[in-house]
């Protein structure tokens, strides 16, 4: 028997539908159904006719998807955020802001990021006008060579209690990231540049450096600035008013919570 089709519009298809249904159903398999390839050409001139009368479909349907991969990656980044939770925001960790605040943010940043330069002053504004915030900075390096080079000395920088101010040196800087600019960096900063070679030199900050990437993976960072607000991953650069309204949505989420 010959299926014809000679609907149009929505009515198309869910005629189609109704038809692919049944020809994958168990039922039509027990009983050997196929279609032939006049029915084949004829559902999918419908089909395509459709399509190309409403394209609206097509990109409700991509963004249907899109909105659902965004979702579940979502919900795997927050898996991982909470089994990484005491690494990112341990007390010890390079930061600013409250220690003892209501929110933390975790920024992952590359020294050589455009918009990781253009996201400093939007967490200083964030910082200053809210008095419960704390921001804890992990370097990601991954543009580059001198991206490592100037994480490392940052870390450095830390372990002599002087790492925002040489963070903001850095990310000010537009010249060169090699070793000798960043002497001159630590120097107008005030650290022990002797120091922070050793320091560099041991070891212990580039195992830190490894294992921030290793858990930004975990995560699903894929580029930076990354951020995590609360339990929230944001991944790119959302400005001072889309770290502000994280900051409100966690605190609400907290709220109905609990």
């Amino acid at each position: 028997m010959t299926l014809t089709f000679k609907t149009s519009g929505k009515m198309a298809i869910l005629a189609y539908t109704a038809v692919a249904g049944m020809a994958f159903s168990p039922a039509a398999h027990a009983q050997d159904a196929t279609f032939s390839e006049a029915q084949k050409e004829n559902i999918g001139a419908i089909v395509k006719e459709y399509l190309m009368d409403n394209p609206n479909v097509i990109m409700e349907a991509i963004d249907a998807y899109r909105s659902q991969q965004e979702q579940e990656a979502q919900k795997r980044a927050e898996a991982q955020i909470s089994g990484n939770m005491e690494f990112l925001t341990r007390a010890d960790a390079p930061s600013v802001g409250n220690p003892e605040g209501d929110i933390t943010i975790v920024e992952f940043f590359d020294y050589n990021c455009g918009y990781c330069k253009r996201a400093l002053p939007d967490i200083q504004k964030v910082v200053e006008s809210d008095k419960n915030v704390r921001v804890v900075f992990k370097e990601m390096h991954i543009l580059g060579p001198t991206s490592k080079i100037a994480a490392l000395w940052a870390l450095a920088a830390h372990n002599q209690d002087k790492y925002f101010d040489f963070h903001i040196a850095l990310m000010e800087h537009r010249g060169p990231k090699d070793e000798a600019q960043m002497e001159k960096l630590a120097e107008k900063t005030g650290l022990d540049i002797e120091q922070m070679k050793k320091d560099i030199a041991s070891g212990e900050l580039e195992k830190e450096l490894q294992k921030v990437l290793d858990v930004a993976r975990e995560i699903g960072v894929s580029g930076t600035p990354a951020f995590i607000v609360g339990s929230s991953f944001i991944p790119g650069y959302v400005g001072e008013e889309g770290l502000k309204q994280a900051i409100k949505a966690e605190r609400e989420k907290r709220k109905n919570d609990g």
